[in-house]
C-alpha cells in the first residue's frame, strides 16, 4: 500500500509500505521541500505506530497538538504540528545523520494532510 499524502508545486510527501516483520512496520518516505528532495526507509514498532495514529486522530479532532514519527533504526523523524486555522507544519529529517546524505525539511500544508496520513498509517497497521 502506498499513498501520496501531500503534493503541491513546491512540496511532496509520499509513503509506501514495504513490509511488516515481527511487529515492525517498514515503509519508504519520499519528501520534496522546495528544490530539495530525499527518500528514506522508516522502521517503526507496530505498537508505536498505533500510538502515533491515536495522536493524529486526536489532533485531527481538536485541531491542535503535535505528533512525532521516529525511525527505530536512525535519528530520522517527522514532526506534525497543527497551527492556527487548520494549517499544518511538517518538519523533520529524512535519512540518518550518520549516513552520507540526509535531508532536513520543513513545509506547511492544510489539515487534509492529517486525514490522508491517518488513512495510510491505518492501512500499514492492517498489512
Amino acid at each position: 500500500m502506498s499513498g501520496e499524502i501531500f503534493n503541491s508545486e513546491q512540496n511532496l510527501l509520499i509513503l509506501k509500505h514495504l513490509y511488516t516483520v515481527d511487529g515492525y512496520i517498514t515503509f519508504n518516505m519520499k519528501v520534496k521541500s522546495g528544490e530539495y528532495a530525499g527518500a528514506s526507509n522508516f522502521c517503526i514498532q507496530r505498537e508505536t505506530m498505533i500510538s502515533v495514529l491515536s495522536e493524529l486522530i486526536k489532533i485531527h479532532d481538536i485541531l491542535q497538538g503535535t505528533c512525532d514519527l521516529r525511525d527505530n533504526d536512525s535519528d530520522a523523524y517527522v514532526k506534525i504540528e497543527m497551527e492556527q486555522y487548520g494549517h499544518i507544519r511538517l518538519s523533520g529529517q529524512i535519512g540518518g545523520s550518520h549516513e552520507d546524505n540526509f535531508l532536513k525539511f520543513q513545509f506547511k500544508a492544510d489539515q487534509t494532510l492529517i486525514t490522508k496520513l491517518i488513512h495510510i498509517l491505518q492501512s500499514f497497521i492492517q498489512s
